[in-house]
């Protein structure tokens, strides 16, 4: 009876996680993307080239400042308050320290990419990192007691306050300062909303002792998550130099749009991933029939979503920010296919870390983002398009890495990669042709676009019903379950 009840409250945090992380995902993705087309609409690709060269910087400053902790907090067995307490204070220091240093450094990031204008913008931008170090110990709070529909309100709430000043700045002709503000009111508001939810409340004790008993695991995730970073952001670092500001400009949506479509899925299947296989690390056969449906569940929807991105892409980015992008398309193209790839080997990683292996997770991100950043230095004559189709051809062939490191943890066969994973590829990559095909002759813009989406949607229905049956009949009984409880 007791096991039951296990089960079932696995079973409801698990749906539970899934539902609020996907709702989430999903919500804050599209006001994402709804916003994201009223700045495109108004700023240029210089604007997005300008702000993108400096990115970087925030990014792995906020990496450095996190150190690991939120994932330190999640994997101790019991968590007291002098623990948050040490994280907090810890990670203010380390965030003031770095922002005074980026302060002081703001001059050498103009002249590496000669625009005077950078540094006025980079020392505001630099301040997004220095107030979400206000919130980390919240953050690490509310993620370990899976407090996923606090963490819902406050990235949407926080997603919409910052866009709409930013939007308002650009209207105004405030230009790339109003996506600068956005990235800076966007940090704020995500802290306070940290704190809001939180019942964790800093002290003015000073004891950092819980600190080295962290960093024996968060160390490798602060590695790890600099190199996560850099592996999002490099473009604009190592092309920013070889480029100008407008062709990098083309790149940064696309990016961020394949990365938000990506997060949908990663965002959803990562609040629970972790806790629910740590729970239930003592029943292995229990753990691999739950990772297989995770993975999946994460790859039946990543690949049709992905690649059926990539299928509308010139009519999405005409329709959406205009013909004034329509270079920008061929990115988008490519980003989402490493995109599709990327959000499968997500699950490995998490299954990695549920075993305490941070060092093999931070090996292998490492070890990407050696690569990527190698194929961007020495490939730079090659052209923008080109360089960006290696990376994502990386993060394609990446997957099967992420699949041998995880296997000596859990018996996962390679044929329970080949139907869990490529299956779903192959039946998604054979729907979106159809619906190309089917509909390239359609001259009406608008019409073309929908029907490309309606003939790609039925025909992966189709095919995953005739090859692929029982995860349409899993799903769909679920949903009635949910309808009559209610």
């Amino acid at each position: 009876m007791s096991s039951q009840t296990g089960n079932d409250s696995l079973k409801s945090k698990t749906t539970k996680g899934l539902l609020w992380g996907g709702m989430a995902s999903i919500i804050q993705q599209f006001l994402g993307f709804g916003f994201g087309i009223l700045l495109n609409r108004k700023l240029t690709a210089e604007d997005y080239g300008l702000v993108a060269m400096i990115t970087i910087f925030s990014v792995l400053a906020s990496a450095f400042q996190e150190s690991g902790f939120v994932y330190g907090i999640v994997n101790k067995k019991e968590v007291q308050h002098k623990d948050y307490n040490a994280v907090f204070w810890t990670s203010v220091g380390i965030g003031t320290f770095i922002y005074i240093v980026l302060f002081f450094s703001a001059p050498l990031i103009a002249l590496y990419y000669n625009q005077p204008v950078l540094v006025e913008l980079s020392r505001f931008t630099f301040l997004s990192f220095w107030l979400g170090s206000f919130g980390i110990a919240h953050n690490a709070y509310l993620f370990r007691n899976l407090k996923i529909k606090e963490r819902v309100i406050t990235g949407t709430l926080a997603l919409i306050l910052s866009n709409t000043i930013g939007i308002y700045l650009a209207y105004k002709g405030y230009a790339y300062w109003a996506f600068a503000v956005q990235i800076v009111s966007y940090s704020g508001f995500n802290m306070l909303g940290f704190w809001y939810f939180s019942k964790f409340k800093p002290s003015f004790t000073f004891d950092f002792s819980p600190i080295r008993d962290i960093l024996g695991f968060s160390s490798k995730i602060l590695v790890t998550n600099i190199f996560i970073n850099i592996n999002k952001n490099i473009y604009a670092a190592i092309l920013g130099k070889h480029y100008t500001t407008e062709e990098l400009g083309y790149t940064v949506q696309p990016n961020k749009w394949s990365q938000m479509a990506q997060s949908i899925l990663t965002n959803m299947v990562n609040n629970v991933t972790q806790p629910i296989l740590r729970e239930i690390e003592d029943d292995k056969d229990r753990q691999v029939r739950v990772f297989r449906k995770l993975i999946s569940f994460t790859a039946f929807l990543a690949f049709p979503m992905l690649f059926g991105l990539t299928t509308v892409a010139q009519d999405f980015i005409t329709i959406t920010i205009t013909e004034k992008w329509q270079q920008s398309a061929i990115f988008l193209q490519i980003f989402c296919i490493g995109a599709a790839f990327d959000s499968v080997s997500n699950v490995f990683s998490s299954l990695i870390i549920s075993k305490g292996k941070s060092q093999i997770y931070m090996r292998n991100i490492v070890v990407f983002g050696l690569l990527q950043i190698a194929i961007l230095v020495f490939g730079k004559s090659l052209g923008i398009e080109m360089l960006i189709a290696l990376t994502s051809g990386l993060n394609a062939l990446w997957i099967f890495v992420w699949y041998a490191s995880a296997k000596p943890y859990m018996t996962y066969s390679f044929r329970y990669l080949i139907q869990d994973v490529f299956s779903y590829a192959v039946l998604a990559g054979i729907s979106c042709l159809a619906a190309h095909y089917a509909t390239a002759s359609i001259a009406n813009l608008y019409l073309r676009f929908a029907s490309t989406i309606a003939v790609a949607v039925c025909a992966y229905i189709i095919v995953n019903r005739v090859f692929k049956p029982s995860i349409l009949l899993e799903l769909f009984s679920y949903f009635i379950t949910v309808i009559r409880k209610k």
